[in-house]
């Protein structure tokens, strides 16, 4: 008798996991700092109208104020006297012993004579002087030197199940054979 156990045959594909890192993606805008300052020019400004002003220098504006409604008030005097002496001409030029034109420059010249003059002395003033010194103008620009990063916060995965195929390798098998002298006979 012969007998053949039974063989089951076992195929295995263990699980797997894989898993991959995203690489992370950089990201920067590279604007370097600046100062952007600059220095402004000292200047100085003189104004030496009021020094000038005070010995004689009048601009046209001071001059036309102070002197206009005097042009206006000496042209009426002028006016008038004129009328008078023209009348005196008129009355008493003509009469024994009058002489109103001399009488009239002598008159003058005495009033210029006997005038009491006055002088005031005025200190002159200083002009004025104005400085602006020099400055540093303009902002700072801090630049920008930002590095952005994107990542991902999980990992790519695949899993791949593991498998297990059991088959029959070998069937049982049972024979018998009888043996009558020299021969096998299968039973």
């Amino acid at each position: 008798m012969r007998t053949t156990q039974p063989m089951i045959g076992m195929h295995t594909q263990l699980g797997k996991l894989e898993a991959h890192s995203t690489p992370a993606k950089l990201h920067s805008e590279n604007r370097q700092a600046r100062s952007n300052a600059h220095w402004t020019q000292p200047s100085v400004e003189i104004n030496q109208y009021p020094s000038r002003h005070s010995y004689g220098f009048t601009n046209h504006t001071d001059f036309a104020r102070e002197h206009g409604q005097q042009g206006m008030s000496d042209l009426k005097k002028t006016t008038s006297r004129w009328t008078e002496e023209a009348w005196d001409n008129i009355e008493n030029g003509g009469k024994k012993g009058r002489q109103p034109v001399k009488q009239r420059y002598d008159s003058k010249l005495q009033q210029e004579i006997s005038k009491q003059r006055h002088i005031v002395a005025n200190l002159i003033p200083d002009p004025e002087i104005h400085f602006t010194p020099v400055q540093a103008e303009g902002k700072v620009d801090p630049g920008d030197v930002t590095v952005k990063i994107d990542t991902e916060a999980f990992a790519q995965t695949h899993f791949t199940p593991g498998k297990v195929e059991t088959y029959l390798q070998q069937k049982p098998d049972v024979r018998r054979w009888v043996t009558e002298g020299k021969y096998d006979i299968y039973a």
